[in-house]
């Protein structure tokens, strides 16, 4: 009967075979997290820069409208300014024919008198009609000279519709003048909006974006003036918008009403020179998996090339763990020559026959390391002696100190004389018993009290207070070192003359007044 086979222990592997795995393990490990971190930043980065380019194009088709409105502002001033005075109809018809042959999408030029009658227009259109109720003619009288697209609401019915979109415009309109300054009249142009179609088609099918990428004009209001079928007409509330509305530029990902998320690049019209803008949001939108197509392509090509160098890693870690595991019982005779050094005891263990090897070189290492242990206890015990016996010296010393501190404290409190302390603000802050006994107040009492008004008659307070502070302002203290007589009061207001003798103690860590105090007569 054949024997069962059993599971070959752990022991049985040599080195090379541990360290053969423990390369391939780690090296599957370190290609699948530098894979995963370099794909995260790879994919930040090419999405930041989709994000980039879309906002780059909302950017240059604001700044193309602006700079487009504006040539078409200056146009129709510079028109008005050379209109300005003229009364010929038939020169102001002539100029306005020749403006609308330069520039086709001026769909209609007009010329009012100062009621709004128009006087002469291109293709004769609206002659005679009153339109002093139009925007655009009030709004240049209040030099407002920019209106925002509107659909045509006269124009139409004449020129009918070039297709399933209403007739559009863009208002623009000067004041006209005599030389006396009177106003005359107005110009009036209306701009087709078909004009920001070639804006879209410079930008966007030049570099063949069409397909994918769907620019929106939208008004101050959220009204989109510009933008794919289901959208234009409408009006819209999103974060894009409120950013540009802010001024800002740059790009977001956010759901639109369709449900669908986009990622959307967003811009605001600025202005150019004279032109002062119209408050126009320009987005720029692509469907988020379409933006986003280049990080999953990406993805793909990171996660094969993980994989491969997996693999690639793995055989190279057999390779080094077969290097690695020969010289192993060479290094043995290394280890005992770092035993004066190295205090590391290895553990009992029969794993692998290299690691017994080993352990007995380190174990004889250990034996080293602990007879420098306690050459090291000793040193320490020593330094702990040399710590005890001065802390001794210095307790000693502050016991000293202490003790000649209450000495001086004893002399004072025993005195046969009143013995007073004031710190250089006036405070009392020191009262023998013999000066409880002369003032008749207790010690407690009076620390921290100012001295002049606890000893001195109230016509003395004055002059001691001008004295303390000349000392204070000059350092000069001439009253110190002698005795003097002065007249002071005890507790009850009774005045009486005493001599005194005033020390005086200024240092960094002491500044006060002290004086030993005696009647030299009875109550006054």
């Amino acid at each position: 009967m054949p024997m069962p086979r059993t599971l070959p222990h752990p022991r049985d592997f040599s080195l090379g075979a541990w360290l053969a795995l423990a390369f391939t393990l780690l090296s599957v490990l370190l290609t699948v997290l530098l894979t995963v971190f370099s794909d995260r930043a790879a994919s930040a980065q090419v999405r930041a820069s989709i994000g980039a380019n879309l906002a780059e194009l909302a950017n240059q088709t604001s700044s193309r409208l602006d700079r487009s409105m504006f040539e078409r502002y200056r146009e129709v001033r510079l028109i008005a300014g050379r209109l300005q005075g003229n009364a010929d109809l038939p020169q102001v018809r002539r100029e306005i024919d020749a403006l609308q042959q330069s520039y086709p999408l001026y769909a209609w030029i007009g010329v009012t008198d100062a009621a709004g009658t128009v006087l002469t227009a291109t293709r004769s259109m609206l002659e005679g009609v009153d339109v002093s109720t139009r925007p655009w003619f009030r709004h240049a009288l209040d030099d407002r000279h920019m209106g925002d697209v509107h659909e045509a609401l006269l124009l139409e019915r004449l020129m009918g519709r070039p297709g399933d979109e209403p007739l559009r415009f863009v208002d623009i309109a000067f004041p006209l003048s005599d030389a006396a300054g009177q106003t005359t009249g107005v110009l009036g142009v209306h701009l087709s909006w078909n004009w920001s179609s070639e804006i879209q088609d410079a930008i966007f099918v030049s570099v063949g974006r069409s397909r994918t990428v769907e620019p929106l004009i939208v008004s101050a209001t959220g009204l989109v003036l510009l933008g794919p079928p289901g959208v234009q007409g409408t009006v819209l509330q999103l974060p894009s918008l409120e950013a540009a509305g802010r001024g800002e530029r740059g790009h977001v990902t956010e759901t639109w009403p369709d449900g669908r998320p986009y990622l959307v690049g967003y811009s605001r019209d600025a202005g150019f020179d004279a032109y002062p803008g119209l408050g126009w949001r320009v987005l720029v939108r692509q469907a988020l998996d379409e933006a986003y197509a280049p990080v999953n392509q990406l993805h793909q090509r990171m996660l094969l090339g993980g994989l491969a160098a997996a693999v690639l890693f793995s055989l190279l870690g057999w390779l080094v763990a077969r290097q690695i595991t020969r010289p192993l019982l060479d290094l043995t005779d290394v280890a005992r020559g770092i035993e004066a050094g190295y205090a590391v005891k290895a553990p009992a263990t029969a794993a692998y026959r290299e690691v017994d090897t080993l352990g007995k070189a380190f174990n004889s290492l250990v034996k080293s390391l602990q007879d420098n242990e306690a050459e090291l206890r000793q040193s320490h015990a020593a330094l702990e002696r040399r710590v005890s016996e001065r802390t001794a010296e210095l307790r000693e010393a502050f016991d000293d100190v202490r003790a000649n501190e209450e000495r001086v404290q004893t002399v004072i409190d025993t005195a046969q004389e009143a013995f007073i302390g004031m710190d250089f603000e006036g405070r009392i802050t020191d009262w023998n018993a013999q000066a409880e006994k002369l003032f008749g107040w207790k010690r407690f009492e009076v620390l921290g009290e100012s001295l002049a008004d606890t000893i001195l008659p109230e016509r003395y307070q004055p002059a001691f207070v001008q004295a303390l502070v000349h000392f204070l302002t000059t350092r000069e203290a001439p009253f110190t070192g002698q005795r003097i007589e002065r007249t002071v009061i005890d507790r009850h207001g009774r005045e009486m003359v005493v001599e005194m003798k005033i020390s005086l103690i200024n240092t960094a860590e002491v500044q006060l007044f002290s004086a030993f105090v005696r009647p030299v007569g009875g109550p006054r």
